[in-house]
């Protein structure tokens, strides 16, 4: 699969094939690209700050952690009355730092970065976001049970990487020291635009070097061997036998006859399963970021970029099949998104003459199934 234009400029001038390569061969990658200010427009410290409320830390949405620890509600300054920004603020000049899980459902522009990564790499993704502070690490030194690419959005950050103790492991470890583990494979400082890939297992620290730090971590999780028997296990659902129960009540030949017939149907489903055609059903099964777009009458001009909200490129029936019939404009419009990635509304315009592709935006973004940006 070629490198889609917009992952190609984001990286710039790090080709996405690169991290295709690293994920496909379980090795470490690092890099620098030309779009540290890309980076930060990702997540700027002001629309950090409005995240970190007194009910995303309630939810655990945000957590204030140092050392690997949660620290308790009531040293945050979480009370009945809301929260204590100078509570906050105290802890992170002491050296706490502060954890985003999933901040790509709160910044659209996170989302639509991880939908581009997804159409192009093929795997579920979600973001955190990590702000330390003051040479403190929110972790120990540890692995996870998926694979992570790391982007420097601010300040810097040091980190060591000790290679895989544990091969494809499902869950993560840490670490209380540094006995149990290898001299580093490698370390070094990320800057602003920097990156850094990290396949699971793959033992690793940081420290910040500096006032503070922002970086946000993407888990990339391609889909499994167990994924392909719980597709198949839904198959079998479709065939009596696997919609039957198991005769518990029943005698020894009972047991027998009923064995024969499920192993009969596992061998049927083994024998004619196809990997590419797995791969699309999960494509089509992959749902749209879903951005939620108002006033659009006014938003929408000439220079708004518009990406798709869908997470793979699937054929416009599928998406049609499960969103609703589309015009042929909405069709065009999504069609040659799906192809570019990132396109403004006059370059629509452009390569799509005849069709009314203001309009056609208008109603894919009421639908949810586009992002609109002002300025990326």
């Amino acid at each position: 699969m070629d490198a889609s234009a917009a992952l190609r400029d984001f990286f710039h001038p790090i080709d996405p094939a690169e991290i295709a390569a690293a994920v496909a061969e379980t090795r470490r990658l690092v890099g620098t690209t030309e779009r540290a200010s890309a980076f930060a427009r990702l997540l700027p410290w002001a629309t950090l700050g409005t995240l970190i409320t007194a009910d995303a830390l309630r939810k655990g949405q945000v957590t204030i952690a140092r050392q690997g620890r949660p620290l308790p509600l009531e040293m945050v300054g979480v009370g009945a009355n809301g929260l204590a920004p100078e509570a906050v603020q105290a802890l992170c000049d002491q050296g706490a730092s502060l954890v985003l899980d999933h901040v790509d459902k709160q910044v659209p522009a996170i989302a639509a970065m991880n939908a581009i990564v997804e159409r192009y790499l093929r795997c579920d993704t979600h973001t955190n976001a990590y702000a330390s502070f003051n040479r403190e690490s929110a972790f120990k030194a540890h692995f996870d049970g998926h694979n992570v690419l790391i982007l420097q959005l601010q300040g810097r950050k040091r980190w060591w990487c000790y290679g895989q103790k544990v091969r494809f492991p499902l869950k993560g470890q840490t670490f209380s020291t540094l006995d149990d583990l290898p001299p580093p494979e490698w370390e070094g400082v990320l800057e602003p635009g920097d990156m850094l890939y990290i396949p699971r297992g793959d033992v690793h620290r940081a420290m910040v070097e500096g006032p503070q730090s922002l970086h946000l971590t993407v888990t990339m999780t391609p889909p499994t061997g167990a994924d392909v028997l719980t597709r198949l296990g839904q198959k079998l659902l479709h065939e009596e036998i696997g919609r039957a129960y198991l005769p518990v009540l029943g005698d020894a030949t009972d047991h027998a006859a009923h064995q024969a017939a499920l192993r009969a149907a596992f061998h049927q489903l083994v024998e004619t399963f196809d990997i590419d055609a797995f791969l699309a059903e999960a494509d089509r099964d992959r749902a749209p970021c879903r951005p939620f777009s108002l006033g659009l009458s006014q938003a929408i001009s000439h220079d708004t970029r518009v990406q798709p909200a869908l997470r793979r490129r699937v054929p416009i029936a599928a998406l049609e099949a499960r969103h609703g019939a589309l015009s042929d404009a909405e069709r065009a419009v999504l069609a040659l998104l799906l192809a570019e990635d990132s396109l403004t509304v006059q370059q629509l315009a452009d390569s799509l003459p005849g069709q009314d592709t203001h309009s056609a935006v208008e109603t894919l973004a009421r639908r949810a199934l586009v992002f609109l940006f002002a300025d990326l």
